[in-house]
C-alpha cells in the first residue's frame, strides 16, 4: 500500500495493526504521530507527515484492516479576531519609479505578522486568502520611506501532481515526478496593494525574491529548490511583470471543475523560472544542480559549512554566518559587475580603513589586510594589493546601509544567544535606552547637493557639518540605531529611533529635546521617557523650576498658538492632548538637576531616576571611544557614502567591542564578585581601550576565519582582557582643565 510518496510492505502494515491494537485510549492523531515517530516519517524540513499517515490510517480502517476510535469532539476553534498592526487602508497613493526607491523583502516568522500578512492578503488579493499546506515562506515588500509594507508575496513547494505542458517540457516519469516534485517552488500569491504606483517594483521584487529564496529555502527546509513556477489568469492578467523578469510561458493548465459554480474554469498560463540552468537533469536524477551563477567562491563554501552546522554554533560563528549571507546578498545586488573585489573584502578593508587615522593610505591599509588575512589563512578577492583608484571605484558600489543591517542582526543575535542573561540588564523590568547627538566636521565637498548637502554652521566657517544621532542602550552599552544626517534637528532624529523600541521600554534624554512632539510620539508608542528640564520649554515647568516645590505630576500641554505652529510642522498630531508627567528635582555638590518622565510610578525614588540620568553619561563616552579612541571620523572618504560607511562600520566595530567586553564582565560577577550599589555600574570593567587595540589585531580572524582560528583569538583576546581589567573607583571627578600644549599655529 502506498500513502505519501511511501510504500508500505506487510510487516509495516501489521506492525500499524499493532501499534493501533495497543493503543485504544489514543486519538487518531496521536497514533499518527506514534506511527511516524516508529518509522522516522518525516518531510524535507525534519517534521513528522501526520496528515499523510491520517490519510493512510483511514484507508485501512475503510477496508477493514483496523479499526480506528471514534472521532472525537474538538472544541470550536474561534475565528481569530483581525490585527490592526497594519491597517494601512488609508494611506495616501504612492507614484513613482523603482529607480527612486530602495525596495527589499522580509522573511515572515514571527506569529503576529503571519496573522498581519494573511489578512492583507485576504483583503486585496482577487483570490483572497487560502492557507498554505506543506512547505512554504511568506515574504513582505518594503520601501526604505515607508514605515509600513507596500506588497506581500508567498511561495510553497508545488502540489500541482499533473501539469501536461511541465511534465512534457521535463520529461520524468511517475517515480521521478513524485520524488522531485517538491523540488519545484510555485509564487502561489503576489500582490502589490492597489495604492501603490511604482513603476517596475513588481518585476523588482520579483527578482529579488528570485536571488535570495534558494537561501531561505535551504536554511528553513535543508534544501534547494531548482525551479520555480506560477499561474497568470490569462483573463485577468498579461503576465508583464513575470515576462519583465525573465520567466517563460511554457502553456496552459487544462482548467480545473469548479464543484462550488459546477463549472469547468479557464485555463491559467504557466510561467517557470529555472534556478539552476541543468533543473530538467536535476529532476530527473541525472546529475546535481549547477547553480545559474559563478563557480562557488571561498565565502559561498564558508556559508554551506556553517549552515550544515548551523543549530550548533557558538555567538561568534552565527555572528560569521550572518555577515556572511549579507556580503553574499551585496555581491548578486550591489556589487554583481565588479570583478577585482568583493563585498566581504570591501567589508574587512573599510573595517581596517575606520581603525586607521586618515594620513594612512588606502594602499597602507590593504597592505595590513591582507597580511593578516594571509597570517589567518583567509582567502580574500585579490592576492596582491590593488591601486587604491580600483578600491574607490568598487567602495562607490558597497552600501552603507549593509552595516547597519550587520549592526541590527548582530545584537538580535546577541539577545537571542544570552536569553538566560537579558535580566542583568534590565532597569526595574525594563531596557532603558539614551538618545543623543554629535555633531562633525565634514569633507568640504558634501556640501555639494550630489554629496549629501550638508550646510556650513555659521557664514566663516570652512568646513560643512553634519549631525551623528544614536540611540544607546544604557546597560549594555551597545547602540542600537543611528545616522548620519544633514540637519541639526536632534529632536526629529530621535523621533525616528522610537520605530525600533518595544513598549514599555524607556528612554533618557538630555535638556534640549523636552517639546510635545517627541512626548506625544512616546505617548502614542506608550514608550516611557526621562528628560532633562530646561527653562523655557514649558510654563508649568518653569514655574516648578521657580518654586519650592520637590515632587510633583503635571499636564504638560502647549498653549493653542504654540499647537497651531507644532501642527504645521509635524503631520502626526491630530489633538491637543495633556500628557501627565512627574517632575522632580535633586541636589548634587549644590547643583540642582530638574529631571521629568513620564513614569507614575511612585515606588521609583528620586535617587533611582537620578542614578539613571548619571549612567547617561555612557553614552557621551561612547562618543567618544568613537571619535578619540577609533578614529572614526577622521574620514577617508569625501563623499556621503563614503563617510557613511566609515562611521557605520565603526559602530559595529564599537557593537563587537562591547560584545566581548560584556561576555568578560559577566564572568566576573559569576565569579562572586558582586555589582555595586549603581545598578548601572560594575564592580571590575574590562580596559575598553585595550579591548578595542585586540579587536584591531583580530578583526579579520573573528569575521571570516575558520571555527578553529575564531576560536583560539577569542580565548586568547578573552585572557588578556581580563588581566588588563579594573576596579570601579566610586566618585571619581577632576576639574575639566586641558593641560595639552597649544601651539602658536593652533591659536590662531
Amino acid at each position: 500500500m502506498k500513502a505519501g510518496n511511501r510504500e508500505f510492505s506487510k510487516k509495516e502494515i501489521a506492525l500499524i495493526q499493532e501499534i493501533v491494537e495497543l493503543f485504544p485510549a489514543l486519538s487518531r492523531k496521536e497514533i499518527a504521530r506514534t506511527i511516524c515517530e516508529n518509522f522516522n516519517w518525516k518531510n524535507e524540513a525534519n517534521n513528522l507527515k501526520i496528515i499523510s499517515c491520517l490519510k493512510l490510517l483511514n484507508k485501512l480502517h475503510e477496508i477493514g484492516k483496523i479499526k480506528l476510535p471514534p472521532l472525537r469532539n474538538t472544541n470550536v476553534v474561534h475565528k481569530m479576531e483581525k490585527t490592526k498592526k497594519y491597517d494601512i487602508s488609508n494611506k495616501i497613493e504612492i507614484q513613482s519609479s523603482v529607480e527612486n526607491h530602495n525596495v527589499s523583502l522580509k522573511l515572515i516568522s514571527d506569529h503576529k505578522d503571519i496573522n498581519n500578512w494573511n489578512d492583507l492578503v485576504d483583503r486585496y488579493h482577487y483570490l483572497g486568502y487560502k492557507k498554505n499546506f506543506g512547505l512554504h515562506l511568506k515574504y513582505y515588500i518594503f520601501i526604505e520611506e515607508v514605515e509600513y509594507p507596500i506588497g506581500c508575496m508567498s511561495y510553497e513547494a508545488s502540489s500541482t501532481y499533473q501539469l501536461k505542458c511541465r511534465d512534457d517540457l521535463i520529461g520524468w516519469n511517475k517515480k521521478q515526478r513524485e520524488s522531485k516534485l517538491n523540488w519545484i517552488i510555485n509564487n502561489n500569491r503576489f500582490l502589490i496593494f492597489p495604492w501603490v504606483n511604482i513603476k517596475n517594483l513588481a518585476s523588482k521584487s520579483l527578482h529579488l525574491a528570485f536571488l535570495r529564496l534558494p537561501d531561505d529555502w535551504f536554511f528553513k527546509f535543508n534544501y534547494k529548490p531548482v525551479l520555480l513556477e506560477t499561474y497568470v489568469d490569462p483573463s485577468k492578467f498579461n503576465g508583464t511583470i513575470y515576462k519583465a523578469s525573465n520567466w517563460q510561458k511554457i502553456g496552459q493548465t487544462s482548467g480545473i471543475y469548479s464543484r462550488k459554480n459546477n463549472q469547468r474554469l479557464l485555463p491559467k498560463d504557466v510561467y517557470i523560472k529555472p534556478i539552476v540552468k541543468n533543473y530538467i537533469d536535476v529532476l530527473l536524477d541525472h546529475t546535481h544542480p549547477i547553480q545559474t551563477n559563478s563557480s562557488k567562491n571561498n565565502l559561498q563554501k564558508c556559508i554551506d559549512l556553517l549552515l550544515l552546522n548551523k543549530r550548533e554554533l557558538n555567538l561568534w560563528e552565527t555572528i560569521q554566518l550572518k555577515i556572511a549571507l549579507i556580503c553574499k546578498r551585496v555581491d548578486e545586488n550591489e556589487m554583481s559587475r565588479n570583478r577585482k573585489i568583493n563585498a566581504l573584502t570591501m567589508l574587512l578593508a573599510i573595517y581596517r580603513i575606520t581603525y586607521t587615522k586618515n594620513f594612512e593610505s588606502y594602499s597602507s591599509a590593504l597592505c595590513e589586510l591582507l597580511d593578516n588575512a594571509n597570517n589567518y589563512g583567509i582567502k580574500l578577492s585579490f592576492e596582491e594589493t590593488i591601486s587604491a583608484s580600483s578600491f574607490c571605484d568598487a567602495r562607490k558600489n558597497f552600501p552603507a546601509k549593509a552595516f547597519k543591517q550587520i549592526g541590527q542582526d548582530i545584537i538580535e543575535l546577541y539577545e537571542q544567544k544570552n536569553i538566560d542573561k537579558q535580566n542583568e540588564y534590565l532597569w526595574k523590568g525594563r531596557r532603558v535606552f539614551a538618545v543623543d547627538g554629535s555633531k562633525v566636521n565634514l569633507p568640504r565637498k558634501t556640501i555639494e547637493d550630489k554629496h549629501g548637502g550638508y550646510k556650513l554652521p555659521c557664514s566663516h566657517a570652512f568646513y560643512p557639518q553634519g549631525l551623528i544621532s544614536c540611540l544607546y542602550r544604557l546597560k549594555s552599552r551597545i547602540a542600537y540605531d543611528y545616522s548620519l544626517v544633514n540637519t541639526m534637528n536632534e529632536q526629529q532624529e530621535a523621533i525616528k529611533h522610537l520605530k525600533i523600541l518595544k513598549t514599555e521600554d524607556v528612554v533618557v534624554y538630555d535638556r534640549g529635546y523636552i517639546s510635545y512632539p517627541l512626548l506625544y510620539k512616546h505617548d502614542e508608542h506608550r514608550i516611557d521617557a526621562i528628560f532633562r528640564l530646561k527653562k523655557q520649554s514649558f510654563k508649568i515647568i518653569d514655574n516648578f523650576i521657580k518654586n519650592d516645590s520637590k515632587d510633583i505630576i503635571a499636564d504638560i500641554v502647549p498653549s493653542q498658538k504654540s499647537y497651531s505652529n507644532i501642527k504645521k510642522k509635524y503631520n502626526f498630531i491630530n489633538d491637543r492632548k495633556s500628557i501627565k508627567m512627574r517632575l522632580m528635582k535633586y541636589k548634587i555638590k549644590d547643583k540642582e538637576y530638574y529631571l521629568g518622565t513620564t513614569i507614575l510610578d511612585n515606588e521609583i525614588t528620586i535617587q533611582d531616576y537620578a542614578q539613571v540620568y548619571h549612567a547617561r553619561w555612557g553614552h557621551e563616552e561612547f562618543y567618544k571611544s568613537l571619535k578619540h579612541q577609533l578614529k572614526a571620523i577622521e574620514f577617508h572618504g569625501k563623499t556621503e557614502v563614503f563617510i557613511q560607511q566609515e562611521i557605520y562600520a565603526g559602530f559595529n566595530i564599537m557593537t563587537l567591542n562591547r560584545i566581548m567586553s560584556n561576555n568578560i564582565e559577566e564572568k566576573f560577577i559569576e565569579n562572586n564578585e558582586e555589582d555595586l550599589d549603581d545598578p548601572f555600574q560594575r564592580k571590575r570593567k574590562v580596559n575598553f581601550k585595550h579591548q578595542m587595540d585586540e579587536l584591531y589585531r583580530t578583526v579579520e580572524a573573528l569575521i571570516a576565519g575558520d571555527s578553529e582560528t575564531q576560536k583560539n583569538e577569542l580565548a586568547k583576546g578573552t585572557l588578556r582582557s581580563k588581566r588588563q581589567s579594573y576596579k570601579t573607583r566610586k566618585n571619581r571627578a577632576y576639574p575639566r582643565k586641558s593641560h595639552r600644549h597649544v601651539n602658536k599655529w593652533q591659536k590662531l
